[in-house]
């Protein structure tokens, strides 16, 4: 085999096999092909192999595979940031956190329905303002119940949490019910609840017992707008029907 440093790095005019004994893999550069010309890079000798240095984790009983510096990913972690790769991270208690991040002297509540101050939370918040904390194994709980499950129990199936005090970020049981979806909609500020509240019609007719008809969907129509609205001349059958003659 001729000299490495005689062949071009980058080159038509080299050899298109690897020039390595018993190697008919195409060229990368140096007339050596992508595996031994990273050996002649690394060693100055493409011949040159050097064996892995760990196969698995130096830790016992640990079947992980090998990461860094004889440990898997787990232990290694463990190793750069205690020094020990069997120490882990000691964990506290989800109540003892839960009561490190709430502030019993909160606002005063917006309404009048409760008494007593809020019991802010005043960690990590959900998008719609909620308290969040985490629990082992990656999970997240909303605060409010888990409150409600810490001072009154187990929430039933089927039912929801409602803030008394119309502050989200509140955990006071205090300010806490149990009630169900439909009901804790009821109470809050969609557009279902604001349609709810309306007693007339856009065009101000009642929204009576005589005057409303209720959809399958569960909206409200009022009666004596569709009447006005079939009585429009494009809408009479007997105007369908000249026009269909007429036609």
């Amino acid at each position: 085999m001729d000299s490495i440093e005689s062949y071009p790095l980058h080159s038509k005019r080299g050899p298109k096999i690897c020039t390595v004994p018993d190697c008919e893999t195409k060229v990368c550069a140096r007339g050596l092909c992508n595996m031994h010309y990273k050996r002649w890079k690394a060693h100055g000798n493409p011949l040159t192999f050097l064996p892995k240095r760990y196969e698995g984790c130096l830790v016992s009983e640990c079947e992980g595979t090998h990461k860094s510096n004889g440990y898997c990913l787990k232990h290694y972690k463990r190793w750069r940031r205690h020094g020990n790769p069997n120490m882990k991270r000691p964990t506290t208690p989800a109540e003892e956190r839960f009561w490190s991040r709430v502030n019993k002297s909160g606002p005063m509540p917006a309404q009048g329905v409760v008494q007593g101050l809020c019991w802010q939370w005043t960690a990590g918040k959900t998008a719609k303002g909620y308290g969040s904390l985490s629990l082992p194994g990656g999970h997240h709980v909303l605060t409010h119940r888990f409150s409600w499950a810490l001072h009154r129990g187990p929430i039933p199936d089927g039912l929801v949490i409602d803030h008394l005090c119309r502050n989200r970020a509140c955990v006071n049981p205090d300010h806490l019910e149990v009630v169900t979806l439909a009901e804790n909609t009821r109470r809050g500020f969609s557009v279902s609840t604001w349609n709810r509240l309306k007693t007339h019609c856009p065009k101000g007719h009642p929204y009576s017992a005589e005057n409303t008809y209720i959809h399958p969907k569960g909206s409200r129509i009022c009666r004596q707008c569709a009447r006005e609205r079939d009585r429009q001349p494009h809408r009479l059958i007997s105007n369908r029907r000249a026009k269909k003659a007429a036609a």
